[in-house]
């Protein structure tokens, strides 16, 4: 499993380390993920995030990189957990509920991009 998945933390190194590979002076910001403490992303997809940063990067005009982590599914479910405490940190109860959250879609972002490269998969694709 280790070598098919990269820790968040890691993927967050890697994609700041591409964007200023050519130039380290490139300003990098990453988003959309700041609630999730720990997650495991497939290393494949990582690796060609990578690529993709240092290809753009490749324009001398480029002087920062913004990565967004934006559902694909803009209506996204959520299980929410309730815990309450005693004041000595036990839990008492937990309550569990659920609540749909319904978000911008990636399209919201790029409204001021000049070039859309579109490599997803599937029917969402750009006609460009």
């Amino acid at each position: 499993m280790k070598c098919m998945h990269t820790r968040l933390p890691d993927y967050y190194a890697k994609v700041e380390a591409a964007a200023k590979k050519l130039r380290p002076e490139t300003k990098f910001s990453i988003s959309g993920m700041e609630n999730v403490q720990t997650a495991k992303l497939a290393s494949l997809r990582c690796g060609r995030i990578e690529r993709e940063i240092e290809e753009v990067t490749e324009d001398p005009e480029i002087a920062e990189i913004e990565v967004k982590m934006v559902p694909y599914n803009p209506e996204e479910a959520y299980s929410v957990l309730i815990k309450a405490k005693r004041a000595d940190g036990t839990c008492k109860k937990a309550v569990l509920d659920n609540m749909y959250a319904t978000v911008p879609s990636v399209e919201y972002y790029m409204t001021d991009a000049e070039e859309i490269i579109d490599y997803r998969t599937g029917s969402r694709q750009y006609d460009v």
